[in-house]
């Protein structure tokens, strides 16, 4: 009975994780692709440099406020989704990439 049940745990934990979502954002010719994403708390966000110069995520809104610092060339970030909200990344370098992102509960 022990084993059925620890069994049972063990599969729930794994299916629980399996339900998040990586979203991937690519930063070249000075923009975010996509430009916009829609996710639930505790999906991801990777964010990769395929561009040849530095970029920057950062989100200014209160609630979401982060900063991962500069990224460059061939680099890769991650965001965990944590806060349901609405926030915009923006890179720091480059003042007209912006990435609008809705987060659901």
């Amino acid at each position: 009975m022990k084993r059925i049940i620890t069994l049972a745990i063990c599969s729930f934990a794994v299916s629980g994780t399996a339900w998040a979502e990586e979203f991937v954002v690519t930063m070249v010719g000075s923009n975010y692709s996509p430009s916009a994403i829609t996710a639930s708390v505790g999906d991801t966000i990777k964010f990769v440099n395929d561009d040849g110069t530095d970029h920057n995520v950062f989100v200014a809104t209160a609630s979401h406020a982060l900063d991962l610092g500069k990224q460059e060339p061939g680099s890769e970030a991650i965001l965990v989704l944590r806060t349901p909200g609405n926030f915009e990344v923006e890179c720091v370098f480059h003042g007209h990439m912006e990435l609008k992102v809705e987060v659901s509960s």
